[in-house]
């Protein structure tokens, strides 16, 4: 029986969410591999589309993980989440200086590389006043929230990112005000009444709602422990992978029908707790997997803010080139991955980490 959700099982599910958003962008649509004549056995064409379109729900996951972490943080720092505004201000500015830490550094490094080998960045910000506003607005993590260019399409994340670090003491006081049920029905009933569904923030704050009740509740390992059959654990464990595997394809056809876009709590709040949870009983479970799972999971961050340079910027026909799905996308986690430890060790070694210490010490 688990006791709790660790911080290795977080960096294992995270694992599956890289994995899911390598899938995403590298088959989303035809034109992302346009002049290469890929195989998609055993599947076809339009199903890989299907699942890559499905498997988007790692934005849902990332926020679920982010929202969860946040909380089980201050529960464990404060022994509370009824904590005061100014406890959440500094705690609030920690969690900034980590997030920034961890984004700054890759952020210029690629803005380096993009320079010498193509002029990217001055194609994209300009070479004017208004493109170093833009530059900066980049570097703050902020430019889909301004709605101003970005040196990579995939970093529109940052903006969320950086917005629900901000949003989440607030979301904490509400839901330690009002409790979990009465929250999520006043921010059903709201976000209707208000027309906010299509704000980009509004759509994903039910996967940071399911995050932070898991957090206090410690839903992930009760759902995990939870019996069918009383004393059965192997006949346990087979039928609820069973009913697992049959509500995966249920809610997978649900999320990619058009009653889906209506019903968004579902969609992006539900179906990526669902997938937190089958992951973190039945995929983080498998022993070399797992292990797998938590260094790409280590390298997360990285791995995401690169790979897109790789996939779709410079490399593309050297990705592509190998033609088969899950080798395209072993290749690209490969070479993101291996950046990933490199840029970890320039952190390490530059004394960048170091200078981030100290700056957390006097904050």
């Amino acid at each position: 029986m688990k006791d709790s959700f660790t911080k290795q099982d977080t960096l294992a599910v995270k694992g599956v969410a890289i994995l899911l958003l390598m899938f995403h962008h590298c088959f989303l649509s035809s034109s992302r591999y346009h002049g290469w004549k890929l195989v998609f056995t055993p599947f076809s064409e339009s199903q890989i589309h299907y699942l890559a379109a499905f498997s988007k729900i790692c934005v849902g996951i990332f926020v679920f993980l982010t929202a969860y972490g946040i909380t089980i943080s201050i529960k464990n720092k404060y022994h509370t989440l009824a904590v005061s505004s100014q406890e959440f201000k500094k705690y609030t500015v920690h969690r900034l200086i980590n997030l920034y830490a961890g984004w700054l550094f890759v952020f210029l490094l690629c803005e380096l590389f993009c320079m010498i080998y193509s002029g990217l960045p001055l194609e994209t910000y300009g070479s004017n006043l208004q493109g170093v506003i833009y530059f900066l607005l980049d570097g703050l993590g902020v430019a889909n929230l301004f709605g101003t260019p970005t040196l990579v399409a995939t970093w529109w994340y940052m903006s969320l990112a950086v917005t629900l670090v901000f949003c989440m003491p607030l979301l904490i006081k509400i839901y330690q005000k009002t409790g979990f049920v009465m929250m999520a029905a006043l921010f059903i009933i709201l976000s209707r009444q208000l027309g906010l569904t299509d704000s980009s923030l509004i759509h994903w704050i039910p996967a940071a709602l399911l995050g932070i009740v898991s957090a206090d509740k410690n839903l992930l390992v009760k759902i995990s422990n939870f019996e069918l059959i009383k004393s059965k654990k192997t006949v346990n464990k087979i039928l609820k992978l069973l009913i697992g595997i049959v509500l995966f394809g249920l809610l997978i056809k649900f999320r990619q029908s058009g009653i889906s876009a209506v019903l968004f709590e579902i969609k992006d709040g539900v179906i990526p707790f669902f997938v937190v949870c089958f992951s973190y009983e039945f995929i983080c479970a498998i022993k070399y997997l797992r292990g797998a799972l938590v260094v790409i999971g280590k390298y997360s961050m990285d791995i995401f803010l690169i790979h897109t340079l790789i996939r779709a910027t410079y490399f593309r026909k050297f990705i592509y080139g190998f033609r088969y799905v899950p080798l395209i996308v072993l290749v690209l986690l490969g070479i993101s991955l291996v950046i990933s430890i490199l840029i970890e060790q320039l952190k390490k070694y530059t004394g960048y980490n170091q200078l981030v210490n100290k700056i957390q010490k006097y904050v």
